[in-house]
């Protein structure tokens, strides 16, 4: 018999939450925020909030997990039910889609065969890290590299807090030249890195280094991050986007999407553009305060 542990936080504690739970030696977990369409039997989620869905292999581990989200996050309301057996590697497959945005197919390795005839194919197999291109915040992201990208052949980019990497391997195949992504997980990292080498893409530079160290500016940063850390980072973020560069920030609620802009803009960057899908917000900035 395996065993859950659910828990639903405000975004703003999800990276306090997915640390916690990363300690815990989990055998897999699911994140849902509200746009996603909840599971049968399954409320919606409230808007800013994030709910994981973790598995244990045995109820104790997911009690100790409990107790732990507990003691880091009071206010948290963590629950632990059993898990029905069953065939897990067929099941959860369902609830995996691949997407198609513009010239680029995402999707897990057993469903390559729909890729058709796009021309850049990114094989993601979900794990433990954010990015498996189907979230509509992925999918922005994926379209603006797929529009600019082409304007700047062998531009730099930086992704920041890359998760899967799907955004850094959708870079270089475009056409990018040096791609750095950077991520505080060093779960994500090491995923990363597997799946640029699965993408054959190991030239991508992926690492835990901070932002304030990391080498130079680059022509494209892209941050699919949440809110908050956005505008935290905003000097960081606007030191490192290049002379007449681009800086993508995603990740942002339509209801916050006015304090990252100001953010920013307090910063020198100026707005460009601004692309939604469904509540999400993608904002591209220029950088004039190096022009």
């Amino acid at each position: 018999m395996y065993y859950s542990l659910h828990v639903e936080v405000p975004e703003e504690a999800a990276e306090l939450l997915q640390a916690v739970i990363d300690g815990t030696n989990p055998l897999g977990l699911e994140i849902r925020d509200h746009t996603l369409k909840p599971p049968p039997g399954a409320p919606p989620l409230k808007p800013g909030c994030v709910e994981l869905k973790v598995y244990y292999e045995g109820a104790h581990e997911a009690e100790e997990a409990q107790h732990q989200v507990r003691a880091e996050l009071p206010e948290a309301e963590p629950r632990v039910a059993p898990v029905e057996e069953e065939d897990w590697s067929e099941t959860w497959k369902k609830h995996i889609r691949s997407v198609r945005v513009g010239r680029i197919w995402v999707g897990p390795s057993w469903q390559v065969e729909k890729a058709g005839d796009a021309p850049v194919h990114i094989v993601i197999d979900p794990g433990m890290a954010f990015g498996t291109g189907d979230h509509p915040t992925t999918e922005m992201c994926l379209a603006e590299l797929d529009l600019e990208l082409p304007c700047r052949p062998g531009a730099s980019v930086l992704d920041v807090g890359t998760g899967s990497g799907v955004l850094a391997i959708a870079a270089r195949k475009l056409g990018a030249g040096r791609v750095v992504g950077n991520d505080v997980d060093p779960v994500a990292v090491q995923i990363a890195r597997e799946n640029a080498e699965k993408n054959a893409v190991p030239e991508l530079e992926l690492t835990e280094k901070p932002l304030e160290r990391l080498g130079g500016t680059f022509d494209l940063v892209v941050a699919n991050i949440f809110a908050n850390v956005l505008c935290q980072l905003a000097p960081r973020l606007a030191a490192r986007t290049a002379k007449d560069g681009l800086l993508l920030l995603t990740g942002i609620l339509a209801t916050q999407a006015e304090e990252v802009q100001q953010a920013f803009e307090r910063e020198g960057m100026k707005l460009q553009a601004r692309r939604a899908s469904g509540e999400w917000v993608l904002l591209t900035f220029d950088n004039r305060a190096s022009a």
